[in-house]
């Protein structure tokens, strides 16, 4: 199991079970996200910054790396939508 806290406008902290992304757990928790391509790496929208634990988060794929590389993310940015605790499915 992992926690995973939100912060912004809305915050909350959540027990994760499952390996989704932290899009799909933040719709579950009633955080509200934005994702504009409906979570399938294409607009960026889903930009998180991770606070800690990014040692435990899912590889980063090809299509999230394009994203972030067009975006000029900082290091410690993901996109909601591809990235999640362990292995994301």
């Amino acid at each position: 199991m992992h926690i995973v806290q939100f912060e912004g406008k809305t915050r909350a902290r959540r027990n994760v079970t499952e390996r989704r992304p932290f899009l799909a757990a933040s719709v579950k928790a009633s955080v509200p996200l934005p994702h504009t391509c409906g979570g399938h790496a294409r607009c960026g929208t889903c930009l998180v910054t991770v606070q800690a634990g990014a040692e435990n988060l899912s590889e980063m794929g090809a299509a999230e790396t394009r994203v972030l590389r067009a975006l000029k993310a900082n290091p410690d940015q993901r996109l909601a939508c591809q990235t999640g605790p362990g292995d994301v499915a």
